[in-house]
Parts: C-alpha cells; sequence; structure tokens
C-alpha cells in the first residue's frame, strides 16, 4: 500500500519537478551566455537555491549529474524502475545514468593492483 502511495506521490511531482527543470536549464543557458563572471556566479547561485527545492531523494540521486539533461534522465529511470511496462526507457540511457552515478574509485588501489 505504501508503494502505490509513493509512485503516485511521485508521478503528482513530476509536471512541477519538469517546470522547475525547465527553468534550470534555461539558467544554463544563461550562464554560458554571461557577461561577465560576476553575472554568472549571480546565476549560477540561483540554479543552487532552485536545485535545493527539490525533494531530497531527487538531489542525493542526482547530485553527481544535476544539470537539467541529468535530472530528466532521472526521471525517466526512476518511472522505468517503477513501473517497467509502462515506461520503458532506452538501454543506452540507463547506461549514462549508472555511468554519471558510479562512486569515484578511492586512490587507495595498492591494495588490488600491489607492486611488484
Amino acid at each position: 500500500m505504501n508503494a502505490d502511495r509513493d509512485r503516485s506521490k511521485m508521478f503528482d511531482e513530476i509536471p512541477d519537478l519538469l517546470k522547475t527543470i525547465d527553468i534550470l536549464e534555461g539558467l544554463e543557458g544563461l550562464m554560458d551566455a554571461a557577461a561577465s563572471p560576476e553575472i554568472e556566479e549571480i546565476l549560477q547561485t540561483a540554479w543552487l537555491k532552485i536545485s535545493q527545492t527539490f525533494p531530497e531523494d531527487f538531489q542525493e540521486a542526482t547530485h553527481l549529474d544535476a544539470g537539467a539533461e541529468g535530472l530528466r534522465r532521472y526521471l525517466r529511470v526512476k518511472a522505468f524502475f517503477m513501473d517497467p511496462t509502462a515506461n520503458p526507457i532506452d538501454p543506452e540511457e540507463l547506461k549514462t545514468y549508472y555511468r554519471h552515478h558510479a562512486e569515484p574509485v578511492d586512490e587507495q588501489t595498492d591494495f588490488f593492483f600491489p607492486e611488484e
């Protein structure tokens, strides 16, 4: 029962999340066209503040791929795992999602690759 409620809540939030992602995408375009580093910094601050309005699980899942494209990709992947039949996803997009969400490799690799 809780899974159905969570699924319903997630799908209810999608239109607002997509509107917010559109705003972030617009800010990304403005940052690219900023006339000075100061203006770019102001736009970046706005982008960060807006992105902090997303639900916490959304923020955690997209912290390594937080651009508008990555945020949309996360929504598609989440919808796919909630109902794969109704929300199919391209395998390449799933690979891209996981590629962007892999944890960085620890620099201490000597254990795995000892010097001889």
